[in-house]
């Protein structure tokens, strides 16, 4: 079997093979492989690699070095993703007026909602005594929370994840190979949800009425307001990453716990510990293994130089599970109480980060008032999908008492 990493000239960064490593099986002994490979390594592709939780950092507080709109460039998105595919200063503009949106305040009136929601998904799972995890509540709950927050129909849902499914195709596409084409089919399907999009903002303008944040933004007058185009490319950018990045963090979450029963056990007897659960649950087996950034000019970091153009994938998964930030990584204590780099860190920390971090809270705890005992189907061994923009289990079969307790 051919290893991950092979070793380098004197001087120069190890060179990973990316699909090489074990991540599908374990991402413990991929991130040992990412870590043993040095703060920064090379890919067999050319990239740069940044591993360590110190050199990560560093990169993702400097857009300036380390830019976020080169490595957009690349996939040549004919929407501006707001705010992601843009750096400093044009990105201060987009976080300023979302912020209040997206901010832990913003969001918490949103709470009620996303109990609501889960509550009812997982009411109807309770009385069946199995689900799969992925299909019956990791992918219809962030839809349904991007169809309530934005205030779009509650009925779109299937359609949501058709065309969610179909943008992943098209950026998989653009990302891989020589062939920057997307495939017809995700191209078409694409079309129709910037359609759908595009007419329900010709609604809201000819209602004249701030339901919902696609009403919000089209009732802003002020000189900063986002365009109609940027209002599309924010739509898209949600689609696009904020649906599948829930899905997987929640996929992986209770691939942990259902095969966990301490851990069950500690949040059903104490809720309290949910949120705290999560975070520790993000660090260990966050759904982002790398964010792509372009050097800007020569930059030394971990003992080598990032030549300017360079392409760089940031490590958030390997940087969580550095032994020089956190004792003992690779365990699983839901007393820690460190911050990890899940969500990135800096100017461009995930936008809908605390609305990602109140979905994953609010189903944990919903399903655990309701599901407290439950395991993997039997013969089931979770595996994730790899290589992929965002690590998840596909599909997470549970069985559990039939009334759910």
């Amino acid at each position: 079997m051919t290893s991950a990493a092979s070793a380098s000239p004197a001087g120069d960064a190890a060179v990973l093979r990316l699909a090489d490593l074990p991540m599908a099986d374990s991402r413990s002994a991929a991130c040992a492989i990412l870590r043993d490979a040095g703060p920064v390594a090379r890919d067999s592709n050319g990239w740069y690699m940044i591993t360590s939780a110190e050199a990560a950092e560093f990169a993702l507080r400097h857009p300036d070095l380390f830019s976020s709109r080169q490595a957009f460039d690349r996939i040549g998105s004919p929407l501006p993703l707001v705010p992601i595919a843009f750096d400093p200063p044009e990105h201060t503009r987009y976080r300023r007026i979302l912020q209040p949106f997206f901010s832990r305040a913003g969001i918490a009136s949103w709470l009620p909602v996303v109990h609501g929601l889960a509550g009812e998904l997982i009411d109807d799972l309770a009385g069946r005594g199995e689900c799969d995890l992925v299909a019956d509540l990791a992918v219809p709950l962030p839809a349904q929370v991007f169809l309530s927050l934005f205030g779009l129909p509650p009925g779109d849902r299937e359609r949501l994840i058709t065309w969610k499914d179909a943008l992943h195709a098209a950026a998989a596409a653009m990302e891989d190979g020589d062939d920057t084409s997307p495939p017809e089919e995700a191209v078409r399907i694409g079309a129709e949800f910037y359609e759908y999009i595009t007419h329900h903002i010709s609604r809201r303008k000819q209602a004249d009425t701030a339901a919902g944040l696609l009403g919000r933004l089209l009732a802003d007058t002020s000189e900063q307001r986002l365009s109609e185009e940027e209002i599309l490319g924010l739509s898209f950018l949600f689609v696009l990453a904020g649906l599948s990045t829930v899905t997987s963090a929640l996929s992986t979450a209770f691939a942990i716990l259902a095969a966990q029963p301490r851990m069950r056990e500690e949040i059903t007897a104490d809720p309290a510990a949910i949120p705290r659960a999560v975070e520790e649950l993000l660090r260990v087996d966050g759904p982002v293994v790398f964010v792509l950034r372009v050097a800007t000019r020569d930059v030394e970091l971990g003992g080598h130089v990032i030549p300017a153009g360079s392409h760089v994938g940031i490590s958030l998964l390997a940087a969580d599970r550095d032994p020089a930030k956190h004792h003992d990584p690779d365990a699983i204590d839901f007393r820690r109480q460190e911050p990890h780099l899940a969500f990135g860190v800096g100017p461009h920390r995930c936008l809908g980060s605390h609305l990602a971090r109140m979905e994953m809270r609010v189903v944990v705890e919903e399903w655990h008032r309701r599901i407290p005992h439950y395991e993997l189907a039997p013969g089931v061994s979770p595996r994730v999908a790899w290589p992929a923009a965002h690590i998840g289990v596909p599909s997470l079969p549970l069985v559990f008492p039939a009334s759910g307790r």
